[in-house]
């Protein structure tokens, strides 16, 4: 038997299901997916090896690229893959870019 229901989660973060009668006694799973989940991606330019480069520690994740376009589209692939396999579940997930810079002045 599976039941689904939806709940918003409150602030002080308790619970509390109404199940039906009929459901059987005994041990039962719970699983909270959340309906979205937000990273921010910090980007930035290695003027070194001329190579953008992207990290996130929450999901794991670091890549390179020469294109920031393509650096962007890569991690758009990858960030629900590296989530499935690190066992965090998500419905739909919300990439935010910060793309850092340095200026030098001289």
């Amino acid at each position: 038997m599976t039941i689904t229901q939806t709940v918003e989660i409150p602030n002080d973060r308790k619970i509390f299901l109404d199940l039906p009668m009929d459901l059987p006694v005994g041990k039962a799973r719970i699983t909270v997916t959340p309906q979205s989940s937000e990273y921010s991606i910090a980007i930035a330019f290695d003027d070194e090896a001329q190579k953008w480069y992207a990290q996130n520690n929450d999901i794991p994740i670091i890549l390179e690229d020469n294109s920031l376009d393509t650096l962007i589209n890569r991690l758009k692939l990858a960030v629900p893959e590296i989530l499935e396999m690190n066992n965090k579940p998500y419905k739909e997930v919300k990439l935010i870019f910060k793309v850092e810079s340095q200026a030098v002045m001289a």
